[in-house]
């Protein structure tokens, strides 16, 4: 039996509804049926909408609109549209702009006592980053946090913090300025109950890494660039309970390449189980003899790949500096 449109209910328009942009749904798709339009306008069946974006572009939003039965929201600062106050319902919130602009909004989201699950930020660096941390402390329901920096050379400004302990549990963080592990410990009451941290790391910091430790954190995700292999060995020291470690990133042979010492970040964290490995290097074909450092590297499941294939030599006969990919997965 064939089922039309107008024989479909509520129940399931309320499903095909939650997939569309509110503004083009209520826009476009208002009285397709009767049972559709019940859907969208009697709030007893409280449709729960995903993916308002308000940007520049939008100035004026369906009348019927209702915005506190929004789950899912996005603002860019660039909008004329004023209306986080009346989104009292939204669990997940992504913010583009400035920090201080952020830090507004987030000021309205306590007062309306928005219980958000996922906070994701767009901030042009990294200079407010303990100022919006402080205020970020304040949203007692976050569990994700993802934080975007798009402008290098920024330095985090120092200065002392008042936060307190908060309950998220995924933290992320992508910079082009540069970061070092220590100044985390900065952040200690934010990242206490951390389970998964991707962030993006540049300093190789010579200080100690055992006063502090993230004792619930299960996976770490390192973008790191030129560090020795050692600092990551000390890392993975400070994380008692962590299973799976990724990195990514610019290295150098040592530690790496030549003399690896991949079984010792096994035996710094008793806990680690895996090991995902996806870094580049730049050397000299002549530097290592490629064929003793493959089989070696296999004798723990990683693979050495040379990406510059076309040409072998320089004119002159010299050997050409190469990019190298150093990839797989070690297991305990």
């Amino acid at each position: 039996m064939k089922t039309t449109v107008e024989q479909l209910c509520s129940d399931i328009w309320q499903q095909i509804f939650e997939y569309f942009n509110p503004i083009e749904l209520f826009y476009s798709l208002v009285h397709v049926t009767t049972a559709a339009d019940e859907v969208l306008f009697n709030r007893s069946h409280r449709l729960r909408l995903q993916k308002l974006i308000v940007d520049a572009d939008i100035d004026t939003l369906p009348e019927k609109l209702p915005l506190n039965q929004i789950l899912s929201l996005v603002l860019h600062q660039q909008s004329c549209l004023d209306i986080i106050e009346q989104c009292s319902e939204v669990r997940s919130l992504k913010l583009i702009g400035q920090s201080q602009w952020v830090i507004h909004v987030l000021k309205k989201v306590l007062y309306v006592g928005m219980k958000l699950d996922q906070l994701i930020l767009f901030v042009p660096g990294i200079g407010s980053l303990y100022d919006l941390l402080d205020c970020i402390t304040t949203l007692f329901s976050l569990r994700r946090l993802s934080i975007y920096a798009n402008e290098s050379e920024e330095k985090i400004k120092s200065r002392v913090l008042s936060m307190t302990e908060t309950e998220i549990e995924h933290f992320s963080l992508y910079s082009c300025s540069s970061i070092s592990w220590n100044e985390l410990s900065y952040m200690l009451p934010v990242l206490s109950n951390i389970r998964f941290l991707d962030i993006t790391l540049f300093h190789d910091n010579k200080d100690s890494f055992s006063w502090f430790s993230f004792p619930k954190l299960c996976y770490i995700s390192l973008k790191i660039l030129e560090v020795p292999f050692e600092w990551i060995i000390q890392i993975v020291k400070t994380m008692p309970s962590l299973i799976k470690l990724k990195l990514n990133g610019l290295i150098d042979v040592e530690g790496f390449i030549i003399n690896h010492k991949w079984l010792d970040l096994f035996e710094s964290c008793p806990t680690l189980g895996t090991v995902t490995v996806n870094l580049s290097l730049e050397q000299d074909t002549n530097f290592f003899p490629i064929d003793i450092v493959q089989t070696s590297l296999r004798e723990v499941n990683l693979n050495l790949i040379c990406m510059d294939v076309d040409c072998e030599y320089f004119s002159d006969g010299r050997n050409q500096h190469r990019w190298w990919i150093l990839s797989g997965i070690i297991t305990k």
